[in-house]
C-alpha cells in the first residue's frame, strides 16, 4: 500500500510530492535506482579536493560514532564548495527516524530503497547541509553509522533494492532512477552513484535531478547529493572522496 511520500531536496527550492513506499510518513528522505550506462563518468570529475584541513586521528578499535563523533568527521569549512547552511548546518538524525527495517517479509523495493536512504537502522546518524547555487556542488550529506555487520548488510540490501526500482511515482510525478558502481581507485569498493530525474506531467518546466554518491566506509556510510534542472552535470566527487578519507581516517582504514 503506497502512501504519499514528500520527497524534499535540501537547500534547494525542489519539492516534488511522489507516492513512495514510505514506511514512516514523518521520514522525508530521497530515492535511489537501477543499474544503467549513461551517468556521468570519473572522467569528468574535478581533481580531488584541497587536503589543508587536518584528518581527524582515529577513535578507539572497533567504535562506533555517536552523533557527537559523527560531528567531528563531518566535512570542515574549505573541505567543499559552498558554506554550511546557516539555518540548518548540522542536525542529529532523530532515533525515531532510524528504526530497523524488517528483516522478515520486506518489504517492496522501492519501499526498502526510500527507507535505506532514509539512514533506516542506523545506530546514529547526522545531517550536514549546505548553501549553494553551482550545479554539481553537494547540498547534503548524510553520515551513518552501525552496528556490528550493518553497514555492510546495508549497503548490500540498497544496492539489490536499487537495482530493482527503475522508477517510482504518483499520479503525475515520476522518478526515473538510475545507477551505476563508481568504479574508481579512490572509493572503496562499497560506492554506488545514484541519479534520479523527476517530472511533472504535462509541465513545461524543465525535470528536476538528483544525485547521491553513498559509500560504506567501515562502520559508516556517508550518502551525498546535489541537485539541479537538467542537462546536470553531476554531483562533484572532490567532496565526497574528502569526507571518506575523514571516515576512513577516523577508523584508521
Amino acid at each position: 500500500m503506497f502512501k504519499r511520500h514528500a520527497f524534499v531536496l535540501v537547500g534547494t527550492t525542489v519539492c516534488v510530492v511522489l507516492a513512495g513506499c514510505s514506511i514512516d510518513p514523518t521520514v522525508e528522505h530521497a530515492p535511489a535506482g537501477t543499474q544503467a550506462p549513461g551517468l556521468p563518468s570519473a572522467s569528468q570529475r574535478e581533481e580531488s579536493p584541497p587536503s589543508s584541513v587536518p584528518l581527524p586521528t582515529p577513535g578507539t578499535a572497533g567504535e562506533i560514532p555517536n552523533t557527537v563523533r559523527l560531528r567531528e568527521l563531518a566535512l570542515q569549512s574549505g573541505e567543499a564548495p559552498g558554506v554550511p547552511s546557516s539555518g540548518v548546518g548540522i542536525r542529529d538524525v532523530h532515533p525515531g527516524e532510524l528504526k530497523p527495517l524488517p528483516e522478515t517479509q520486506p518489504p517492496a523495493p522501492c519501499t526498502l530503497m526510500w527507507g535505506l536512504i532514509g539512514q533506516r537502522g542506523a545506530q546514529a546518524a547526522i545531517a550536514q547541509t549546505f548553501d549553494t547555487t553551482e550545479p554539481g556542488n553537494p547540498t547534503v550529506t548524510f553520515l551513518s553509522s552501525y552496528s556490528g555487520t550493518g553497514a555492510t548488510t546495508t549497503f548490500a540490501r540498497l544496492r539489490s533494492a536499487v537495482a530493482a526500482c527503475p522508477s517510482d511515482g504518483s499520479e503525475n510525478r515520476k522518478a526515473t532512477i538510475r545507477s551505476q558502481d563508481l568504479d574508481k581507485a579512490e572509493f572503496p569498493a562499497d560506492t554506488l552513484r545514484i541519479q534520479i530525474t523527476v517530472s511533472t506531467e504535462g509541465s513545461d518546466e524543465p525535470a528536476e535531478v538528483m544525485e547521491h554518491i553513498v559509500a560504506r566506509v567501515g562502520v559508516c556510510i556517508v550518502d551525498m547529493s546535489g541537485a539541479g534542472p537538467e542537462p546536470y552535470p553531476g554531483l562533484s566527487e572532490g567532496p565526497v572522496l574528502r569526507q571518506i578519507q575523514r571516515l576512513q581516517a577516523a577508523q584508521d582504514l
